[in-house]
């Protein structure tokens, strides 16, 4: 093992969105205000209720592996956009870490019908794991070094982020290739819908909001060990300053309510970056339009920043919550913003809840202000808090 290293830092990211391929047809999305959420088309769905996603079109994915064909996509975008190539790498120094919280669903569910049918199942069964996705990635890019899937339900993307950060930190890798994917099937948008967690439009921090849209996508950050984007001349989008993680123990599926596992994770990753509250200039929220969500989440940001808090973003309007993904999705838009200035609006947000108040909700239009600190944070089901800091390079 080398010796521990100064910085992890952000080269390069990749996506596949709603919107389609690429960062800079999501970011165009999001700053135009636009939704991907319409009735669902990609599986049968037509007795589900609601019936409504943010599914993935126009990008050809002939592949039964949906999950880990996206995931793949994003992370070629991300090696481009780094100047990275892959084979320049030392593979016992090149790793993997993908959070994903369904993996292969839909091959599952045609092992499924076809068990049902008394016909073989598909080819590729062995493909359903949920760790397919990573190691996929890390064959395909020859990647020899530490591989891992983490499942922390709907902030496994963020914590992908943190993992990933933490080996440069400790000299396990150089280049970490690090995000999430997941991917709407039948069994998932039943599952929520058995909750009651869903509605037909998302609406984050409104005081009109019933529930979450699923969406679907993947994204894909380079975080590379800052000496070594440095010997190659690579340009720094971003530092990863902290990460911070905390359980509710609460419920399996409501949050806290006074926000205690969200509000802890944030300061855990404050204190890891040696970053005030003050100095954070916007945040990228979980915002997932449900009555509990948003108002613990509110009461969670107003604990950590008080009354004067940073400017708020929630991504769930636009694309839907893409469980796995979303947080390296909001990853992938607080670089964005560090880079350009910018925070998008929040799609959905007409009517802020009075219960949401302390918050700096963005809406309307996108805002322009300088952001050199901002916040990702990531809340799931049985009390997953997650949250990271990033900086302007």
């Amino acid at each position: 093992m080398s010796l521990r290293t100064s910085a992890a830092v952000i080269t390069g990211c990749g996506v596949v969105s709603p919107f389609g391929l690429g960062v800079a047809t999501l970011w165009e999305a999001l700053l135009a205000g636009r939704s991907a959420i319409a009735p669902i088309v990609g599986f049968p769905a037509g007795d589900l209720v609601p019936n409504a996603a943010a599914e993935i079109h126009g990008v050809v994915v002939d592949d039964p592996d949906r999950a880990g064909a996206l995931a793949l996509l994003a992370a070629r975008e991300a090696l481009a956009a780094a100047e990275l190539d892959p084979h320049a790498v030392d593979p016992a120094r090149f790793g993997v870490v993908l959070g994903t919280t369904c993996g292969g669903m839909r091959i599952f569910e045609a092992w499924d019908a076809a068990a049902a049918a008394g016909t073989p199942p598909p080819a590729d069964v062995a493909r359903v794991p949920y760790f397919a996705p990573a190691v996929r990635l890390a064959r395909a890019l020859g990647c020899r070094g530490p591989v891992a899937t983490t499942q922390l339900a709907c902030a496994s993307g963020t914590a992908a982020i943190a993992l990933a950060a933490g080996w440069v930190l400790s000299g396990r890798a150089d280049v970490v290739l690090a995000g999430g994917t997941d991917i709407l099937s039948r069994f998932l948008v039943a599952g929520f819908n058995c909750l009651r967690a869903t509605a037909e439009r998302a609406r984050p921090f409104d005081r009109d909001r019933r529930g979450l849209v699923l969406g679907e996508g993947a994204a894909l950050l380079v975080i590379e060990d800052a000496a070594h984007a440095a010997r190659r001349g690579a340009d720094v989008r971003a530092a990863v300053l902290g990460a911070g993680a905390a359980a509710d123990a609460v419920h399996m599926t409501a949050p806290d309510r006074e926000g205690g596992g969200a509000a802890r994770a944030i300061e855990a990753a404050l204190a890891a970056a040696a970053v005030i509250p003050a100095a954070v200039d916007f945040v990228s929220a979980h915002g997932t339009g449900t009555p509990y969500n948003d108002a613990m989440e509110a009461v969670a940001l107003g604990r950590v920043f008080g009354a004067a808090g940073p400017a708020v973003h929630s991504i769930k309007g636009a694309v839907g919550h893409t469980l796995g993904a979303a947080g390296a999705l909001e990853a992938v838009v607080c670089v964005q913003a560090l880079a350009t200035g910018l925070i998008p609006p929040t799609v959905g947000l007409v009517n802020p809840d009075p219960a949401c108040a302390v918050l700096d909700l963005v809406r309307g239009e996108p805002r322009r202000r300088r952001v050199d600190v901002a916040l990702s944070t990531s809340s799931g089901f049985a009390g997953a808090n997650a949250a990271i800091v990033l900086g302007a390079p």
